[in-house]
């Protein structure tokens, strides 16, 4: 049994695809570890992966700013400007755990930095398209 991490940019453009994968794969006995936003956490769950969250602060997926909220969030300039923070709290969330390998798109953010982190072999790596 292979353990397999899913990082995802939370939109349904990203995410749908390879919760498709995700559930093939724990379906053949493969463990799934899935990063999303909470809106995404009922359908991952769903197919038996293991749910993480976005730090909501430092989210850099999520939308721009309400219609009430006079300052613009700052998730995408803090990641951006300050990416460890970002990077930090997914390796605090998975500290402990190990994988065999990652499935991320290719314009994930930071997707190098956290699996050479994590020391996910990148022979092993998977991108989708």
């Amino acid at each position: 049994m292979s353990k397999i991490l899913f990082l995802s940019d939370p939109s349904q453009a990203d995410v749908s695809p390879i919760l498709g994968m995700a559930n093939e794969m724990i379906t053949k006995g493969e463990q799934v570890t899935f990063f999303s936003s909470d809106e995404f956490k009922e359908p991952i769950e769903q197919i038996g992966a293991d749910f993480k969250a976005y730090n909501q602060e430092l989210n850099i997926f999520r939308a721009g700013r309400a219609l009430n909220e006079e300052k613009p969030k700052s998730g995408l300039i803090s990641a951006l400007l300050e990416p460890m923070k970002f990077i930090d709290d997914i390796l605090v969330q998975l500290r402990g755990l190990k994988f065999d390998y990652a499935v991320f798109s290719p314009s994930y953010p930071y997707a190098n930095i956290i699996t050479q982190l994590l020391d996910i072999p990148k022979t092993e790596q998977i991108a989708y398209h």
